[in-house]
């Protein structure tokens, strides 16, 4: 499956998500519904004789522990992108913080202030195997659990302290408006909201949890009882029933800009082959038997990418004779030049200098120099 390793590699190349659960079952309480009663008794003597004594046992006090709905979003962190990547992921985990079992619809927000927005959104989650708290890459080799984003259907249920492990994947553009390409930095802020449902009813409409209104019923069915704090997006208050958080995606770009210059290194060839050798002074003229000396330039203006498989490609015109080439500031990559000397007058093929499959890193510029002798 291959975004279940994508998944997995990532989560394996970095830290593993810490989870907002505590360990111990029922770490939020007694569970909803649990009737607790008590019972008294009472002993005295009256001069120096026992008396019957008092109690309640017949009619102890009670009340019903109520639902208490409480839920956690959490974010794992930004994810680094490519202008037109497919299916990047951001990972988030919901916590029931509840006492009762619950399910749980959720809905992304693309939201405002940032530079661009992110489409072809799809959400699997995976329940968290419950072992130390943390959800890392065993916990998502588990059962996946594909969910539509604003379909209001209803997860599988989770017990109280239960956490699922919420993938997203987005689609990122290549444009943060029509005729703006992204570039470094850009940044996509997107929201997961997880609303609670009631449990029981996995892929269908589900029910959303209210409070229970009116006076407190201290016996009878569990009343609900909204605790839950604000979140990231706007519409994410307190006690709704429902918590955000937020993640980012950030493009890592490579930003590349090239330029050709000319100049006469030696107007009477001299030093031609020798890098990087003794320019002539003064003024240098191109006549025939001078040496023209060529400097492509690339420089990766990027914050944080490098650019990759980078080929370069210069072919000399016939009335230029090839004497040597080098490069500078890319990493790996093949350097291709002709044998030094070659005429290049078409008989032979082209006379092509070549960079092929060259890094260059973000913030560096690389070169390469080409010299050559007039026919």
């Amino acid at each position: 499956m291959t975004k279940l390793k994508t998944i997995t590699k990532g989560l394996l190349g970095a830290s593993a998500i810490s989870l907002f659960a505590a360990t111990n079952a029922f770490a939020a309480g007694t569970a909803a519904g649990t009737n607790v009663e008590n019972t008294f008794t009472l002993n005295y003597n009256v001069s120096g004789t026992p008396q019957t004594q008092i109690d309640n046992t017949g009619s102890p006090t009670e009340f019903t522990v109520d639902r208490l709905v409480d839920l956690t979003v959490a974010s794992s962190g930004d994810t680094s992108v490519a202008p037109g990547a497919l299916d990047q992921e951001l990972v988030f985990t919901v916590t029931n913080n509840g006492n009762d079992e619950q399910a749980y619809s959720f809905v992304l927000v693309n939201e405002t202030g940032d530079i661009f927005n992110t489409g072809g959104f799809n959400i699997t989650y995976y329940l968290d195997n419950g072992t130390g708290g943390v959800c890392d890459a065993t916990d998502l080799a588990g059962t996946p659990n594909p969910y539509t984003p604003g379909s209001g259907l209803a997860s599988i249920d989770i017990l109280a302290d239960g956490v699922f492990c919420v993938v997203v994947d987005g689609d990122i553009p290549t444009e943060s408006a029509p005729s703006v390409p992204l570039v470094d930095t850009n940044t996509s802020l997107i929201s997961l909201l997880a609303d609670t449902l009631e449990p029981g009813a996995p892929g269908v409409a589900g029910t959303v949890v209210i409070a229970d209104a009116g006076v407190n019923t201290l016996t009878g069915p569990a009343e609900n009882v909204l605790a839950d704090g604000t979140g990231s997006t706007a519409a994410d208050l307190d006690f709704q029933g429902d918590h955000s958080a937020s993640g980012s995606y950030i493009v890592a770009s490579a930003d590349l800009t090239a330029a050709k210059a000319v100049s006469i290194f030696t107007q009477d060839g001299s030093g031609c082959s020798v890098f990087p050798g003794a320019p002539g002074g003064g003024d240098q003229y191109s006549v025939p038997g001078a040496c023209v000396e060529y400097v492509i330039t690339v420089e990766n203006t990027g914050a944080s990418a490098s650019a990759t498989g980078i080929v370069i490609a210069d072919i000399l015109p016939d009335s230029l004779t090839f004497i040597n080439a080098t490069p500078s500031g890319f990493g790996g990559g093949t350097f291709n030049q002709p044998t030094p000397s070659t005429s290049c007058d078409g008989t032979a093929g082209t006379c092509e200098v070549e960079l092929d499959g060259a890094t260059l890193g973000a913030g560096v510029t690389g070169t390469i120099t080409i010299r050559a002798l007039i026919k």
